[in-house]
């Protein structure tokens, strides 16, 4: 059997975090003073060892102080364009497979099964849901099936409502909230176990319906249950 284990979705992308273009902007603004500073001091050991005297130094600074601020600006006004631009892509890209998942009801299904089981894993301490959440986790989910994307929505929209009532009651309320919960959780599990009879039977009628397409073909005498 395929166990179902709990977790966050992981299919689904992890949310962005700084914006490229915000980061190398402040990181600009961060080393900006730094980085004059070291200038000035490059600029000075600099001019001593080609003059050997600070006579003339300071009448220069003005001019490598503009050239450092226009190249300074320069860089930072270009690259934070790259990394707006490259933030960009990102997004679209990751916007694009947000929908691509959204739009898949396969792992449209895995997500929902997951949350409902997450959801429900908080009410754990009554035994009746408990062994109902094993029994459903334990069960083999077709998620490209119709029937079974139907069930998983159904018990994510259920676990959100006996999660959500089951942290607001207290005393008998909550215990009768964890009795309905159990119950809902046996007709899912019965639900479940009506769906894997029926996918057996019909994956071995196409079994038989192969072997007998083999047997007529090929002449094999194969024994075809009819």
């Amino acid at each position: 059997m395929k166990r179902v284990e709990v977790r966050s979705s992981p299919d689904r992308p992890k949310p962005p975090g700084i914006a490229p273009w915000k980061f190398f902007a402040g990181l600009m603004i961060h080393i900006g003073v730094p980085a004059y500073l070291l200038l000035l001091v490059v600029t000075l050991v600099v001019y001593v060892l080609e003059h050997g005297t600070t006579d003339g130094l300071f009448s220069l600074l003005p001019q490598v102080s503009l050239y450092f601020i226009t190249f300074y600006a320069s860089v930072t006004v270009a690259g934070t364009g790259v990394a707006a631009l490259a933030g960009l892509v990102g997004r679209t890209r990751r916007n694009r497979q947000l929908t691509t998942l959204g739009k898949d009801p396969a792992i449209r299904s895995r997500n929902e099964l997951s949350h409902a089981v997450g959801l429900l894993g908080a009410m754990k301490d009554d035994p009746a849901i408990e062994s109902a959440l094993h029994a459903i986790a334990d069960a083999a989910w077709h998620h490209d099936d119709e029937r079974y994307q139907q069930v998983s929505r159904d018990l994510d929209k259920a676990a959100g409502t006996y999660a959500g009532a089951h942290a607001s009651a207290r005393g008998e309320q909550q215990r009768e909230v964890s009795r309905l919960a159990a119950e809902t959780l046996r007709h899912v599990a019965q639900k479940l176990d009506d769906l894997a009879q029926d996918t057996g039977i019909a994956a071995t009628r196409n079994a038989q319906t192969m072997a007998g397409y083999i047997a007529s073909k090929y002449g094999d005498d194969l024994d075809v249950v009819r």
